[in-house]
């Protein structure tokens, strides 16, 4: 390349940056259709609290809610964790039916089940292992 022209160089960086572009888009389309919860969306999990922040109930059920973090995994699946606030964000809230608060619901695809156990962290996980199948 010693003797290469600034167009020769721009050619040889062109093609390898295409190359890299290719094999990145080979990958993530592999990447994704690996992963069961996006080929069946009705196989994924969510778990998510609808929550007030005037709420007192909500404000003692948050930090236990808070360490589930953002996704746990149970019997080998994967459920999200979610907490929504439907006064600060009520297109995610649309078509959950919310009669008080704090609401806690576990979907799969279609289904729900609401919980309305004790609201602690050991509670969360427990039913979470009793509904996840």
């Amino acid at each position: 390349m010693s003797g290469s022209s600034p167009t020769d160089i721009a050619l040889y960086v062109g093609i390898a940056l295409v190359l890299i572009w290719v094999i990145y888009r080979i990958y993530i389309l592999f990447a994704f259709k690996n992963q069961e919860h996006f080929d069946n969306p009705d196989s994924s999990y969510t778990f998510t609290m609808y929550y007030a922040d005037w709420c007192g109930h909500c404000q003692n059920a948050k930090p236990e809610f808070v360490k589930l973090g953002s996704t746990q995994t149970i019997g080998g699946k994967v459920v999200n964790i979610k907490m929504v606030n439907p006064e600060e964000n009520p297109n995610e809230a649309s078509g959950v039916d919310i009669r008080g608060f704090p609401t806690i619901i576990l979907k799969k695809g279609t289904q729900s089940i609401e919980y309305s156990g004790q609201r602690t962290y050991a509670d969360f996980l427990s039913f979470l292992q009793q509904n996840m199948n």
